[in-house]
């Protein structure tokens, strides 16, 4: 039995983390942040009762895999090709900025404080420190529906070529060891083979992936289905890291392939439940490696937030240089202002290479917990810190033309003329284009007002009246004709930007008829408080459809299901949130 001791550790982490996790969410604090306090608690820094850290490290690895692997199943490779140039400009940009800006700051500092470092070192830092942390970052906006939106996909991308750059990082940190050689031609040589092996790897996923997933799914043994899953999982990761890509990055591509076929829901419910239970210890074992009794706390949780300041700034230069809005960028520089997982893999490398010591290594593990732990209430705030801020920045000129890349259209040529009554279409997505297509069908005017730069471009070739901008300018909505519209359609997913977009449509056009999407019911009490005319409730206008067929097969008037249309959509959150008094029977 003395060989599964480690059973009485989890048993006890999970014991803790779940009461724990109970308390924080009386006080509203998200359960990520929970399990990281559980870490510290049981931890070096709180009472040391766990201690086979290399165990806990590996599956908090399996965890990132699992999160990666899942959160690829929301991405086909045609969403990854949309990404192409947030990836390779924004991603690259990215990384250079903040690793130089940073590494300056890093040595500069160590200066001031009497504790001098090599330029070396100061490089190591500063890169180090560029990367954020994908399994948080992903899995905070994974929960609150936000990978879809512009800040998500900002972040995504980043991420992305993040998880590739920690190839040339690794390489790099061997070069700048103090008895290294470096030799430009052995770095290429070393990055090249690894970027050639990993893309005849994805090439190799590309074409086998689906045809393993058809055949395991064809097998309709749920067994089967599981192991599978597993299978594809790891195995993926595992041959990608033959390639010195980091495990997670292997999954992420391979669910993302998988994410095509017919198969995919299948495979996510299979691993959704190993997902949550590794990717819970992953946040676990960042409150472990943590040891303050080693560090001087208050000094580098002030480093710690400075760092989300330089990072967060820079992240959102990069988006505005992309051509994002100002409050698009910021809440992409809230979500990436954090240090990530693979900071711990660089600091253990730099350390061993002897660029830096034991003190420095535990300064930069407090220095990346701190960040992380006051991610998930930088990302649930960045919407509101947003609104608040990008008015006080509006007196910069920040773009001059729209930002797809086509200087805004003049007066004159828009298709929609003043004064000409239309309606608007805010988002152009699914739901947007479905719209337009009715309204195009029955020679309705409309205009459209996107936030996607790519959609942008693609539907003005194709002779759409279309304007990029954000919802929540006025600038961007008086673009699109909202003073003279009739009515406006609201297709945004950002509940918070859908309210703000609102009060400044109301600002602009009050007689204007609003009718706005909602994604569930705790939303629809809100918008139409914001102003909303009527709100349709994605999750909820399905059973509206089918009642009303049933009305109308029974005959009854045409008015009277109208009105009662109006009604539910108006009641829908009392009536079906309110506790029944008696079951159904």
């Amino acid at each position: 039995m003395h060989d599964f001791d480690f059973l009485g550790e989890l048993a006890l982490i999970g014991a803790m983390a779940i009461a724990i996790i109970l308390i924080f969410q009386k006080l509203r604090i998200p359960p990520v942040i929970g399990l990281i306090f559980t870490g510290i608690v049981l931890g070096p820094s709180g009472i040391g009762v766990v201690y086979d850290e290399k165990l806990i490290a590996t599956l908090a690895e399996l965890g990132v895999v699992l999160l990666l692997f899942t959160i690829g199943l929301e991405f086909s490779v045609d969403d990854l090709k949309r990404l192409k140039k947030i990836v390779l400009v924004g991603g690259f940009v990215q990384i250079v900025l903040t690793g130089l800006a940073l590494s300056f700051l890093a040595y500069w500092f160590m200066f001031m404080i009497g504790k001098h470092i090599s330029v070396e070192a100061g490089i190591f830092l500063g890169f180090a420190f560029s990367v954020s942390s994908t399994a948080i970052c992903l899995k905070i906006l994974s929960d609150r529906e936000e990978l879809g939106m512009p800040h998500g996909r900002i972040a995504l991308g980043i991420l992305i070529f993040q998880d590739i750059a920690i190839v040339p990082l690794m390489v790099g940190i061997n070069f700048l060891a103090p008895d290294a050689i470096f030799s430009f031609e052995v770095f290429l040589k070393k990055v090249g083979f690894i970027l050639l092996f990993g893309a005849a790897l994805v090439a190799g996923f590309r074409v086998l992936m689906p045809r393993i997933v058809r055949l395991i799914a064809s097998l309709h043994a749920r067994e089967v289905l599981v192991i599978g899953a597993l299978v594809i999982c790891f195995g993926a990761a595992y041959l990608t890291s033959l390639a010195g890509l980091s495990l997670a990055l292997g999954s992420f591509v391979a669910e993302m392939i998988i994410a095509s076929t017919d198969e995919s829901h299948q495979i996510s419910a299979t691993i959704d439940p190993f997902r949550e239970a590794f990717s819970s210890i992953f946040f676990i074992s960042v409150g472990l490696l943590l040891d303050i009794r080693v560090i001087n706390l208050p000094l580098f949780i002030s480093i710690a937030l400075g760092v989300l300041l330089v990072k967060g700034m820079l992240v959102t230069g990069v988006s505005l240089f992309l051509g994002y809005s100002m409050r698009v960028s910021m809440m992409a520089g809230m979500a990436l202002a954090q240090i990530g997982e693979f900071s711990f893999v660089l600091a253990q490398t730099g350390m061993k290479s002897h660029l830096i010591n034991q003190e420095v290594f535990q300064a930069m593990l407090a220095i990346i917990v701190v960040t992380m732990i006051v991610t998930p209430a930088m990302i649930a705030v960045a919407p509101k810190v947003a609104d608040q801020v990008v008015p006080v920045l509006g007196f910069i000129p920040l773009v001059s033309k729209d930002a797809s890349g086509i200087p805004s259209r003049p007066p004159d040529s828009t298709i929609i003329c003043a004064g000409e009554i239309h309606a608007a279409i805010i988002g152009f997505g699914v739901n947007g284009q479905n719209v337009a297509a009715v309204l195009h069908a029955t020679n309705i005017s409309y205009s459209v007002l996107e936030i996607d730069r790519e959609i942008v471009k693609t539907m003005r070739r194709s002779g759409e009246p279309i304007y990029y901008g954000d919802c929540t300018e006025k600038k961007s909505l008086l673009r699109a004709g909202i003073d003279h519209a009739r009515a406006v359609v609201l297709c945004v997913s950002d509940n918070m930007a859908v309210r703000k977009s609102i009060a400044v449509i109301r600002e602009i056009n009050n007689k204007t008829f609003i009718i706005v999407r909602a994604r569930t019911l705790d939303e629809v009490d809100t918008l139409y408080k914001a102003g909303a005319d009527v709100v349709v409730t994605e999750k909820f206008e399905t059973s509206i459809q089918i009642f009303s067929q049933l009305l109308n097969h029974f005959t009854v008037d045409p008015e009277l299901i109208l009105g009662q249309q109006e009604i539910i959509r108006r009641e829908c959150e009392k009536i079906f949130l309110k506790p029944l008094s008696s079951p159904i029977r």
